[in-house]
């Protein structure tokens, strides 16, 4: 089934994308999210991929203009989580589509606990350990 969930959280945009995965569909998805952001004030968005379907190399460079139509710019904070392995590559992929030309700010990440660690500038504990390991030696 496709959908789209798309919720204020108080601090974030909480979206999960569920379905097929089209630059159409991300069209409509991402301009959602941008009018979401402009409602709450929010620009902090984590996104989690629910999606199955392969992305081809052309839908993934159509996200430049899905970003550009859909009113994706720097102030948008974007985590998007693919836990799934396939869909992690893809989406990295996309990613570097997107950072190539200048028009992402957010990062592709493996787990909600990453995504949230980057959003919000909580260390992680891998962090912490190798802060504490340099400052001991």
């Amino acid at each position: 089934m496709d959908e789209n969930i798309i919720d204020f959280q108080g601090d974030h945009i909480h979206v999960v994308a569920r379905g097929n995965n089209t630059a159409a569909k991300s069209l409509v998805m991402f301009r959602r999210i941008v009018d979401a952001c402009q409602q709450h004030d929010c620009y902090n968005i984590i996104g989690e991929a629910e999606t199955k379907e392969e992305m081809s190399t052309l839908e993934a460079f159509k996200h430049i203009e899905v970003f550009t139509e859909a009113g994706m710019t720097w102030k948008h904070r974007l985590a998007w989580v693919a836990a799934d392995p396939d869909k992690y590559e893809q989406l990295k992929f996309v990613e570097t589509v997107l950072r190539n030309r200048a028009l992402l700010n957010g990062q592709v990440f493996r787990t909600l606990e990453q995504a949230r660690s980057w959003l919000f500038g909580e260390p992680s504990a891998a962090t912490l350990t190798s802060g504490k390991a340099a400052e001991a030696g």
